[in-house]
């Protein structure tokens, strides 16, 4: 990202704006990677047949029955759960370390609290957008009869709504949560740490070149510790609801239906492409946030 004088020279609420017009920028390229993330994890769901064998047996699947439109499925809601997730997490994050840095209180701990605090508060605000790319994303897997069909993300989260009360639009929240909270945790320290080990071992300037191999760790790390969240929480907000009663109570109970079924490592369904999805989505979240920003500064914070 950029250095600090330029972090900090930028306003609050550029900040905010940049960083979830970058997160809608990268979904354009990982969105299928999504999709086939979600796919994946739902497969096989409490001991039924798997619905792919593979992760190149599912690309394959749907590209026959689905075509390229398939792995679009749901972008606008990805583009609105930009907008909220990523804004709220990068900004606020960014504002908060501001403070932390002014008062002299800057140090790995702090950072780690902040980066699960704000995560925490974006996966909350934006839970609604989270189930509806979920669902979304999943619909084509289904018999047709038992496909939701939603047009649009507001047509998502009317219908949620209309059939599932306010709280269906926050089914799965604190699988979203802990899931934030873990993914910025490890991402941030392990995207430090990877970044003064190359810089003191392997001689590697600050730069693109650094950025894009930090990440690359950092995208393995924390999508490893992540994924198990990740699966239960798609899970969660795929469920049906039957008579009004939803398919799981809660976390537990669906942690223990897919472990007692499925088998730990269910777990770590879809990883791959969880990891792919990361790791590029990382990099290209970075690379569009520098040229807003260098776009900001060159046509807004020109000397007078």
């Amino acid at each position: 990202m950029s250095n600090e004088k330029q972090k900090k020279s930028l306003p609050f609420f550029v900040n905010f704006t940049i960083a979830g017009l970058s997160g809608m920028g990268a979904a354009v390229f990982v969105h299928p990677l999504e999709v086939l993330k979600f796919r994946m994890q739902l497969s096989g769901e409490k001991g039924t047949t798997s619905d792919h064998k593979n992760s190149f047996d599912a690309i394959i699947n749907m590209a026959k029955k689905e075509k390229l439109s398939g792995f679009y499925k749901g972008i606008s809601a990805n583009f609105i759960r930009q907008l909220v997730f990523t804004s709220t997490r990068v900004g606020t994050y960014a504002t908060l370390m501001d403070e932390i840095k002014k008062r002299g209180h800057n140090s790995v701990l702090n950072s780690a609290l902040a980066s699960t605090s704000t995560g925490a508060l974006a996966a909350f605000i934006s839970t609604p957008t989270d189930i509806a790319v979920v669902r979304m994303t999943a619909d084509g897997r289904l018999p047709e009869e038992s496909r939701r069909n939603y047009k649009h993300v507001f047509d998502a989260l009317w219908k949620i709504r209309k059939d599932e009360g306010v709280t269906g639009l926050w089914r799965g929240t604190m699988a979203s949560v802990y899931r934030a909270m873990t993914a910025n945790m490890t991402q941030l320290m392990s995207y430090d740490t990877a970044k003064v080990y190359m810089m003191e071992n392997y001689d590697m300037k600050d730069g693109l070149k650094l950025h894009t191999a930090s990440s690359m760790v950092s995208g393995i790390v924390y999508s490893v510790c992540s994924n198990p969240m990740d699966v239960l929480k798609t899970r969660i907000q795929q469920q049906k609801i039957v008579n009004g009663k939803p398919e799981y109570s809660g976390i537990i109970e669906v942690a223990s239906i897919l472990m007692k079924t499925e088998g730990v490592t269910a777990l770590w369904k879809g990883w791959p492409f969880y990891y792919l999805r990361v790791a590029p989505g990382t990099i290209l979240l970075f690379i569009f946030m520098e040229q807003l920003k260098k776009g900001y500064e060159e046509n807004f914070m020109k000397d007078p």
